[in-house]
């Protein structure tokens, strides 16, 4: 077994540390945050040095990299900044790879480079007012009328939505077959006529918006069908194994930032007289979280490993999200209390870390489903 990252993948974190310190610094990241103002510029730049095109392949304009190489980036991107990494995974690391593996040939070539290039950004329509964790019970309902489908329901927590141009949405086209049967995906552009798009306020990463969106009589051309009428299920499933890992990978990176900002303050603070780093107790807390940021990262990489082989990795997955989420909101805990009072002041940015961990703890099916499969896996193995 090689625990070293590879040549490559080293270069990769630096060279994206590199880029995120100098066009993410906290305190534009701070203002955004507080304006509740998408960073175009940002997102723009980051398609640039090819960070939207890493789930598919070269000749959409992808570099179709492996999946350490995107848990690297997206430990990164969540480090960096949370408004981003919800506009950016939705499209890039499930919306995109979606198209990829089960989109036309016409469905990739009209999107997937612009997709690339940053011109494009999708989110994802899955969870609706009475389905979060049990999405086989959709209820929104697309009908065929000709050559079209006639959409009809409700979406919520669609994050990044009113920016989008596409809902890559979940939607039901067999009401009489068995709940998991049912389902198709559609493109539905944002700027189609019956799509309403209405932000919500949250909680942290208010730089994009999460989103309630009702489809009222909306017409999608049948060619926006994506993968086979009634095979929604299987496009769901074959990616969450994918977005759970890099739900562990996001709390890493968010576990790796809190753990930077202690461990400098902790260097830099004195009280009686020496750096608080020399008091056991802050020693501890710092000694716990780089614990947590290792652990997390060694079983996210270990189920990303699983993954690119093509071996079944439901169980691994489940785990690195559980564990990554948890840890990260472990580090955000410890991150404040070393701080202090100086944890609760925005332009020291720990306060945003703590804000932004607890969702990766819901999002992606909630822990406790995590638990449920893990132990499934468990019996069955």
């Amino acid at each position: 077994m090689d625990f070293e990252l590879s040549d490559e993948h080293v270069a990769l974190r630096q060279s994206l540390r590199t880029f995120f310190e100098r066009e993410a610094p906290l305190d534009v990241v701070s203002r955004h945050d507080r304006d509740e103002e998408f960073d175009n510029d940002l997102y723009r730049k980051a398609a640039e040095i090819g960070l939207c095109g890493l789930a598919f392949d070269e000749r959409y304009g992808g570099s179709d990299a492996d999946q350490i190489s995107i848990c690297i980036a997206v430990e990164e991107v969540a480090r960096a900044s949370a408004a981003l990494a919800y506009a950016w995974l939705p499209t890039a690391t499930f919306c995109a790879k979606g198209l990829a593996r089960f989109g036309t040939d016409e469905q990739k070539e009209a999107i997937l480079p612009r997709v690339a290039t940053g011109q494009v950004r999708m989110a994802m329509g899955l969870t609706e007012p009475n389905a979060g964790s049990d999405l086989t019970h959709l209820a929104s309902r697309a009908v065929r009328d000709g050559e079209e489908f006639i959409v009809n329901g409700q979406k919520v927590f669609t994050t990044g939505a009113d920016t989008a141009d596409y809902i890559f949405a979940f939607v039901r086209t067999d009401p009489e077959a068995p709940a998991s049967r049912g389902l198709s995906v559609l493109l539905i552009p944002r700027e189609t006529e019956g799509v309403t798009v209405r932000p919500l306020r949250k909680l942290a990463g208010q730089a994009t918006h999460t989103c309630e969106v009702f489809l009222d009589d909306v017409r999608v051309p049948g060619e926006n069908l994506v993968g086979e009428l009634g095979q929604g299920s299987r496009i769901i499933f074959d990616l969450m194994n994918g977005e759970r890992i890099y739900v562990g990978a996001e709390g890493t990176g968010l576990g790796q930032g809190a753990l930077d900002m202690a461990l400098a303050y902790a260097q830099q603070r004195e009280q009686f007289g020496r750096p608080i780093i020399e008091h056991q107790a802050v020693a501890h807390m710092l000694a716990d979280m780089a614990i947590d940021v290792e652990t997390s990262r060694l079983i996210t990489y270990s189920a990303a490993w699983k993954l690119d082989q093509g071996m079944e990795c439901s169980l691994e997955a489940s785990m690195a999200k559980v564990y990554g989420s948890e840890a990260g909101t472990r580090c955000a805990n410890r991150g404040m209390q070393i701080l202090g009072g100086y944890s609760y002041m925005v332009e020291y940015g720990m306060e945003r870390y703590w804000r932004e961990t607890k969702l990766y703890e819901i999002a992606g099916g909630t822990n406790q489903i995590m638990r449920n499969i893990i132990a499934r896996e468990l019996a069955k193995r």
